[in-house]
């Protein structure tokens, strides 16, 4: 629970820092090169990260070798929202520098498709359709999809909240549930507030629309 509630520390630290248009710019074209790649190689292995302190341009993928290598020790998935326009990757670790470029699951929380709760945290960027800027539309009903390297999960959200820093219940897991959660900050008023979207995993006939 402790590192849940550092990664949410991180996304209010981080989210209130405005970016220059140049740096907004090179975190956008990271992001384009690893989906890119991915889809390139949808099976890439799921290994975890490993050597550390490697500069920061092989770790967004600089080339096309850095790039892969990146994606095999680094990136989850893709998650796509299409009622907001959001398609972006999905990397393992809610590093600093990994919120930076993209959205990021939350360690300790479940994985993908698995029972329990599998968070993602991303930055609410001031720039509209930059990363979670326009996950308050969603509403119970609307879908999101994750796109793993061997199957694709649809998650349908029942649940938006807007909660407290300390109310990190939200994160935990709930038995016998398969959820997702999408974490972010609310400017709306001060102090700012999580913004928690939850989604309940469906069973195949009904993701195959049956």
């Amino acid at each position: 629970m402790r590192r849940l509630l550092a990664a949410l520390l991180i996304i209010t630290g981080l989210g209130l820092l405005a970016y220059p248009g140049l740096r907004e710019r090179y975190y956008d074209r990271r992001q384009e090169e690893l989906l890119a790649a991915w889809e390139s190689h949808p099976a890439v292995s799921q290994a975890e990260a490993g050597e550390e302190g490697r500069a920061e341009e092989e770790e967004a993928g600089t080339s096309d070798r850095s790039r892969e290598k990146y994606i095999q020790e680094n990136m989850l998935g893709v998650l796509v929202i299409e009622k907001i326009g959001l398609k972006m990757p999905v990397l393992k670790e809610d590093s600093k520098k990994n919120l930076n470029i993209s959205i990021a699951h939350v360690a300790g929380s479940a994985g993908p498709g698995e029972e329990g709760n599998f968070v993602i945290a991303g930055h609410r960027m001031r720039t509209y359709g930059r990363h979670f800027n326009r996950l308050h539309e969603l509403s119970p009903g609307d879908d999101i999809q994750f796109i793993g390297a061997e199957e694709t999960y649809l998650y349908r959200v029942f649940e938006v909240l807007l909660l407290e820093e300390d109310e990190s219940w939200v994160l935990e897991p709930v038995e016998g549930e398969k959820l997702i959660s999408l974490v972010t900050c609310d400017y709306s008023k001060k102090p700012w507030l999580r913004l928690v979207i939850r989604g309940k995993l469906l069973p195949p006939a009904e993701d195959k629309g049956g």
